[in-house]
């Protein structure tokens, strides 16, 4: 792999690679930066790397935490005076603020709607001072405030992926065998097993920063490190269904952890076969319909809480087009967090020892990495379903839609990706499995092991 600013940071700061360093780093650089927004799940890193990084790249880093100082959102009460409000900030850190080499962290922004606001004046009248803003719930508390639309940068903030995942848990030589993607790349059988092992362990821990420590801290503990992962697991899913209480307001709580916890009780529904569209009717007795969970189902999506994939009935531009509002698949927006949900032993899914789970374990796995892959937009994710013919995931290009289809082992027959191609004769077929890497360029179909799926959405 080549080596990035992130990778720099890592080696010499000792913390996680996280690839969206890099565009930070480039955000940083802009001679027309605006203030940036980070978005992403509670619990995935987002002030932590925010902090760390802000203080290897500024001269000082000046944090606030709306949440938990709301008396901080009273300064943005008088006026939008970006001279006025960063004299207040410093009077209230008790510091100074020099605006030429500092950074200014406003974390929990959703909490201080006319600080959001403020980001548009920060824009127009104070851009020599770096302001980042992060927000966990962003997309789902709606504000009367007036949102500075074109007058910000985005940033999306997903769990480690595998590759970071990779480096976290210092497997740095494996790290730099992963090839860059490429149709012609290769890889030893001796790296693919062990790439592959990797990739089991990761379905086990997952990508949230928190349990991602807990196995580093305790990996050489074999008798108490999987007991301490799952711990941390179960203690996420208590604060994110804490959050249902604490944040939703009109939207009934208990409704959004019931349609939370239907998610993996549905996956398991399909074994052999791809995950098919989720049912709201099997959600609760009494309250069917798309029309009487599509606010908890906002909720939980705007809150990067769940993976929505749009179902086209066509393989044709644009896919959107070819979708309905009301058919889709979910999925768990973490892969360790799916395995706690389920009750599913750690030992079982490290040594694929969970029969008919695997196959929408490695969906969830291959979405999340999709997703992940893009940290400058939320990338929406697709599927196809046509007649009896269905392909796991879908994507746009120039060329044209390519099918990516999913097998969580080393079979790979399957009628689905064989009628696509002879449907539409798409410009790359690819299959995802537990196989090694190839390419056959008289068919055009790319094999990818299951660890490098996100070159589905890079290819």
């Amino acid at each position: 792999m080549e080596e990035t600013f992130s990778d720099e940071f890592i080696a010499n700061e000792q913390t996680m690679h996280r690839k969206i360093l890099d565009n930070l780093e480039e955000w940083r650089l802009l001679k027309d930066r605006m203030p940036i927004i980070v978005k992403g799940a509670r619990q995935v890193g987002k002030t932590y790397l925010l902090k760390e990084w802000g203080r290897v790249a500024f001269d000082r880093v000046h944090y606030v935490n709306f949440e938990q100082s709301p008396a901080a959102a009273k300064m943005f009460e008088q006026d939008f005076d970006t001279n006025r409000i960063v004299e207040d900030l410093a009077f209230f850190l008790k510091t100074t603020i020099r605006p030429q080499t500092d950074l200014v962290i406003f974390d929990e922004i959703q909490a201080a709607p006319k600080a959001l606001t403020a980001l548009k004046y920060f824009c127009e009248d104070a851009p020599q001072l770096a302001v980042c803003a992060a927000g966990s719930l962003l997309g789902v508390i709606l504000s009367d405030e007036s949102f500075p639309v074109g007058k910000v940068h985005f940033l999306h903030m997903h769990p480690l992926s595998f590759e970071e995942f990779l480096m976290a848990v210092d497997e740095r030589e494996a790290w730099k065998k992963l090839p860059e993607p490429a149709l012609d790349a290769k890889l030893s059988a001796t790296v693919h097993e062990h790439l592959w092992d990797m990739a089991k362990l990761y379905y086990a821990v997952g990508g949230m920063p928190a349990a991602v420590n807990a196995f580093v801290r305790y990996k050489s503990s074999p008798a108490t490190v999987w007991k301490r992962v799952r711990d941390v697991q179960r203690s996420l899913i208590t604060g994110y269904e804490n959050d249902f209480a604490k944040h939703a307001g009109k939207i009934n709580a208990a409704h959004i952890q019931v349609l939370y916890r239907s998610i993996p009780s549905q996956l398991a529904e399909y074994h052999d076969d791809s995950t098919k569209r989720f049912k709201f009717g099997d959600v609760m007795s009494g309250r069917k319909g798309f029309a009487a969970w599509e606010r908890p189902l906002h909720w939980l999506v705007h809150a990067g809480l769940v993976l929505q994939v749009k179902i086209a009935n066509q393989a044709l531009q644009p896919l959107e087009h070819f979708c309905r509002t009301n058919l889709f698949k979910l999925y768990v927006h973490d892969i360790g967090l799916l395995g706690c949900l389920q009750d599913l032993a750690t030992e079982a899914i490290r040594g694929q020892d969970y029969g008919l789970a695997k196959g929408y374990f490695a969906e969830n796995f291959v979405a999340q990495e999709l997703r992940a892959c893009h940290a400058e937009r939320e990338w929406p994710l697709y599927s196809w379903h046509e007649g009896e013919a269905q392909i796991e995931f879908v994507r746009a290009t120039a060329a044209g839609v390519v099918p990516i289809e999913v097998k969580a082992g080393h079979r790979t027959k399957a009628k689905s990706l064989a009628e696509f191609v002879r449907k539409y004769a798409p410009p790359l077929s690819i299959k995802i499995s537990a196989n090694n890497l190839s390419y056959d360029a008289a068919t055009g179909r790319l094999n990818l092991p299951l660890y490098l799926a996100s070159w589905a959405s890079l290819l």
